[in-house]
């Protein structure tokens, strides 16, 4: 993997999505926070770097994972609109 790239959050729509862009590849993304989670990627742009976001104190980071999800774990991510390779 190559240097991360960061997102720096650009706007929040009227709905209370926001768009996060990386000013290196052109990334773009729509996030919605929890209780319903939703991540829409707009324009992918490098994928194959990690991407990390800041949004006042919380640093979004990206995830080893140390273990393969079981099918719980796999349910919950598609439910919250994260894909997991098979």
């Amino acid at each position: 993997m190559g240097i991360p790239h960061e997102l720096l959050h650009v706007a929040t729509r009227p709905d209370g999505a926001e768009e996060w862009a990386c000013g290196i590849c052109a990334r773009r993304i729509l996030l919605r926070w929890p209780p319903s989670f939703e991540r829409l990627v707009l324009i992918e742009g490098d994928e194959t770097v990690q991407h990390f976001g800041t949004k006042g104190p919380i640093t979004v980071l990206g995830v080893d994972v140390t273990q393969e999800p079981d099918q719980s774990d796999r349910d919950w991510l598609s439910e919250n609109g994260i894909a997991w390779p098979a």
